[in-house]
């Protein structure tokens, strides 16, 4: 899956937006999201399924405990006024 050079880099750069949502504590649950669907089918294609799966319960319990609000940006980011209109942005 994916030999082609600009399949890595997208796969690459959607990582690295997942990385930085996480790290920066905005938007948890979509980069969750988006990230989980990621990392499974990035470890899943490289037979690294279990780390996958590792990966994947990482971002669920940083989504479910609202990590952001305490270590991040999380508390400014949910009084943005889109933020607040699209509560799924959390």
């Amino acid at each position: 899956m994916g030999e082609s050079g600009w399949f890595r880099i997208a796969v690459l750069a959607g990582l690295a937006v997942v990385a930085a949502a996480v790290l920066l504590g905005v938007c948890l649950r979509g980069a969750a999201l988006v990230g989980g669907a990621l990392v499974l089918g990035v470890a899943g294609a490289g037979g690294w399924v279990v780390p996958g799966l590792l990966a994947v319960v990482a971002l669920m319990v940083c989504a479910g405990t609202a990590a952001g609000e305490v270590w991040g940006l999380g508390r400014t980011w949910a009084n943005h006024p889109v933020v607040r209109r699209n509560p799924w942005l959390r």
